[in-house]
């Protein structure tokens, strides 16, 4: 299997879990996996990226990564850490205004570490659920066929196209918002459902609220912004829970965007 890629099997022992942009907010997320029940023996934590930046804590992101429950694919703010480590330059200046200071500050031995476990995480990445369903794992957003996602990562390199598709486009989380707002009766849709997979979650665009529309699910809701970090069961109806910046209050309901609202 490609270091791109990532496939688990099914969780015999536990249950699964999908947690939103965490952007350093690691002591939300440690409140949060108590509230929710998350059990550190036998159930696994799935991160859809953005582990770092913005937030208080970007450093705590190695110790979760060492955890044999906690698996993480990558998101655009780990690829702009790759990027500047690489590259330095412009590359460099754009992480730093977009909450990549933090870094400076490290070790040589600690920013040495974070660049070897960035450069390990996967692009994207497939989880069996229970009842032998497929979930896939994206950070941004993915072409309409999930076998164009593992047909693309299973290389040891990837297309500029894909990569960015994967890591920074935004083109369903944006139909989602405008059809809930009622404001697709002039335009053409672009098609929100995933083929070839029977759910698949997201992150990156900070939504109002976990939401659902077809086959997809959407956890980033503004952490680092003042607002809640979610983490949900990963199943095609799995229980959600969203912990408010006060660490106190905590909602367990989904967004429904109706995928064919009309005007």
């Amino acid at each position: 299997m490609s270091a791109l890629f990532r496939s688990f099997e099914r969780n015999h022992y536990g249950r699964d879990w999908v947690v939103g942009d965490i952007h350093g907010c690691f002591y939300m997320l440690d409140r949060l996996l108590d509230r929710a029940g998350f059990d550190r023996h036998c159930d696994r934590l799935f991160s859809l990226g953005d582990l770092i930046d913005r937030g208080p804590d970007s450093e705590r992101a190695l110790a979760y990564l060492d955890e044999p429950w906690f698996h993480a694919i990558r998101g655009n703010h780990e690829q702009m850490l790759l990027d500047s480590v690489r590259h330095g330059g412009d590359l460099q200046r754009l992480w730093q205004v977009n909450g990549g200071e933090w870094f400076a500050e490290l070790s040589p031995w600690h920013q040495e570490t974070f660049t070897a476990y960035c450069s390990a995480l996967p692009l994207a990445a497939e989880v069996e659920l229970h009842d032998g369903r497929r979930a896939g794992l994206a950070h941004a957003d993915v072409p309409d066929d999930w076998a164009d996602v593992v047909d693309g990562l299973t290389g040891d390199t990837v297309t500029p196209e894909l990569a960015n598709r994967l890591l920074w486009q935004r083109e369903r989380a944006t139909e989602i918002e405008r059809r809930d707002r009622g404001l697709l009766w002039r335009r053409r849709r672009r098609p929100i459902v995933v083929h070839g997979i029977d759910l698949v979650l997201f992150g990156h665009t900070p939504m109002s609220a976990p939401t659902r529309c077809e086959n997809t699910r959407w956890l980033d809701t503004g952490a680092f912004m003042g607002r809640r970090l979610t983490v949900a069961e990963l199943a095609l109806d799995g229980c959600v829970w969203s912990l408010a910046s006060d660490l106190d209050h905590c909602s367990d309901q989904w967004r429904c965007v109706v995928s064919d609202r009309r005007r």
